[in-house]
């Protein structure tokens, strides 16, 4: 492995902890808004009143600047899925925190996941492609990812709960993956200059994907339903981003015979799974702390009217 693709591997592996501990601070926090104020502008206004948010906000700052740096090093199609071990890092945390056990079953997904990711990172190309995009290209996907953007919002709007979540958390997914692979474009006009991004269109597309991707994931974090939130958007940011990254800026994948195929099939798959266990098994625990936490609100003695 090169100092380059190391550099760049630890860097993403950073912007996992960062993005994991945002999500963690931030699920906490938007979950106590009322539901009425889901995909609008003053959902942020009222989360931005919280300390605890703020915390959650500037870890997701720190979280792009070294997803930023980590893009400018490698592939998009690498760094990306490098991400999802944020999911892992997410549970961990929370059971750090809460002094709880990590279940025997996140265990198995967390070293499937793992598996699963190392297998998938042996057969992909870490540097190579462009990192501009082709316009035309973009004039095709560009259209299809954000229509497939708002079909998923008008849906979690029209549903409830888990479902609101699972709907809301993929399509903030996806935009977080379109805006990965402007990042890396980002990154390459500011090789040439401070202000050289200025007239070009990806960093203006960019501030859309992601300033909309942080309020489409706020309101399905603000659902409650943890699981089908996190899953939705960790599955889709790395398969979104990858998939920019093939179509756009001619990344490779290093699989030609049958059982390479196989292979990142199956990683893919062991990835997924992995996501969708761990990030029901981080739901669960704090599912269990609130009831807890309500048990020992109910049970603490009523004041008098003195105060006694």
């Amino acid at each position: 492995m090169s100092s380059r693709v190391l550099a760049a591997t630890l860097l993403s592996l950073a912007t996992a902890f960062f993005y994991a501990l945002s999500n963690l601070l931030q699920m906490m926090e938007a979950e106590k808004v009322p539901e009425e104020y889901a995909l609008r502008a003053g959902l942020l206004a009222r989360l931005v009143k919280r300390p605890r948010w703020w915390l959650g906000f500037f870890s997701d700052v720190f979280g792009f600047l070294t997803q930023a740096a980590a893009l400018a090093l490698a592939a998009v199609v690498f760094v990306e899925p490098i991400l999802a071990t944020g999911i892992l890092m997410a549970l961990f945390l929370g059971a750090l925190v809460t002094h709880r056990p990590v279940h025997r079953s996140a265990w198995v997904a967390a070293i499937i996941l793992s598996l699963g990711l190392a297998l998938f990172l042996y057969e992909v190309s870490p540097t190579g492609g462009t990192d501009v995009g082709d316009v035309h290209r973009w004039l095709l996907a560009g259209p299809i990812v954000t229509l497939a953007i708002v079909l998923c919002m008008l849906f979690g709007s029209a549903s409830h709960g888990g479902q609101r979540a699972a709907y809301l958390g993929v399509a903030a997914g996806m935009a977080f993956g379109v805006s990965a692979v402007l990042t890396k474009t980002l990154m390459h006009y500011l090789g040439d200059g401070i202000f050289a991004w200025v007239t070009h269109w990806e960093p203006y597309a960019l501030a859309v994907f992601a300033i909309g991707g942080v309020i489409i994931a706020q309101s399905a974090l603000q659902t409650g339903a943890l699981g089908a939130a996190v899953s939705g958007q960790e599955a889709m940011a790395p398969i979104t981003a990858a998939a920019l990254g093939l179509a756009l800026l001619h990344e490779n994948i290093n699989a030609t015979t049958f059982f390479e195929v196989v292979a990142v099939l199956l990683s893919v798959g062991a990835v997924l799974w992995g996501i969708i266990t761990l990030a029901s098994a981080e739901e669960q625990m704090l599912l269990e702390i609130g009831h807890e936490g309500a048990t020992e609100e109910a049970q603490e003695p009523v004041p008098g009217p003195l105060g006694t």
